[in-house]
């Protein structure tokens, strides 16, 4: 939960200076890892280096938020030792780029957001909402390790194409969705599913409000009573939460949801450490669908 970031950025720059001298002094290893930064990407990374690599991820619970995780030694060391590093980007865990830069792996590294989606400081974080987005993500990572190890090119086309397949599997139920949600509107406690509700034809109606979530400050009354109106009117379709940050607005607009019997989608930010993106994504749009059939 995002609870008090901005009081942590002492102690966080203070504990990022110890990781870095600790990571510059650590001895290079065989890489046969490969980090992702959220246990989001390991799936679609681990899909297409098969057995050739071991991904490990450096956040893998759902009770860790990205954005003011603090690294350690050890974790300085992952990065040091790996053949890759991926990570999400724009601002979302910014914390990577120095243990990257302190280990001169500049070039084992693949922004998600910067360097395969061409995203601009700015956009909404939250990519990997996008299943298209991670479909880009596994074709960037077959090319990458394609180019470093031409020998197993055909190895990691292979995996790539089997699991973009798999991916499109849950492209097609979203079309399917999207035939019957085309033009309605939901709330958001934060801009978490911007992607997936774009793919899917919906309209979040309350940006400001969920800005001002995701940016750890209060919404304006305004927008406060705005959304307020909008649940006792039904003037949107579902709301959407997320389970990983609480506040007591959170639980006031829930509350008013239940109570005015306008359905709610629980979401998690990061995935939870038993499921892999297909599943966890697959989960999400079941729960749209249970709305939709209603």
């Amino acid at each position: 939960m995002r609870i008090g970031r901005r009081e942590k950025i002492i102690v966080m720059s203070i504990l990022m200076m110890v990781v870095i001298l600790g990571g510059c002094t650590q001895t290079k290893h065989a890489q046969n890892t490969i980090t992702t930064t959220v246990n989001t990407y390991k799936e679609p990374v681990q899909s297409v280096v098969g057995n050739k690599y071991h991904v490990e991820s450096i956040i893998k619970s759902v009770n860790v938020d990205p954005h003011s995780f603090s690294p350690s030694n050890n974790n300085a060391k992952q990065i040091a030792d790996s053949k890759l590093i991926v990570s999400n980007g724009l601002g979302y865990d910014d914390w990577v780029n120095k243990l990257v830069t302190a280990n001169s792996q500049d070039k084992n590294l693949i922004d998600f957001s910067s360097d395969v989606l061409h995203k601009k400081n700015g956009d909404n974080e939250h990519v990997w909402f996008g299943v298209s987005n991670v479909q880009k993500l596994s074709r960037a990572v077959y090319l990458k390790m394609s180019q470093e190890e031409p020998k197993n090119k055909e190895y990691y086309k292979n995996n790539y194409q089997q699991y973009s397949q798999k991916l499109n599997k849950l492209i097609v139920r979203e079309q399917k969705l999207k035939q019957k949600l085309n033009g309605k509107k939901a709330y958001v406690t934060e801009p978490l599913p911007y992607y997936l509700l774009q793919d899917l034809g919906v309209t979040i109606d309350n940006p400001h409000f969920a800005k001002a979530i995701e940016d750890d400050t209060d919404p304006s009354i305004s927008d406060i009573e705005n959304m307020q109106q909008g649940l006792k009117k039904h003037q949107v379709d579902f709301l959407v939460v997320n389970k990983q940050v609480t506040s007591g607005i959170i639980t006031k607009m829930t509350s008013l949801a239940k109570k005015n019997n306008v359905p709610i989608i629980y979401f998690t930010e990061t995935l939870p450490s038993d499921l892999g993106y297909y599943q966890w994504m697959n989960d999400n749009l079941n729960q749209i669908e249970k709305i939709v059939n209603k």
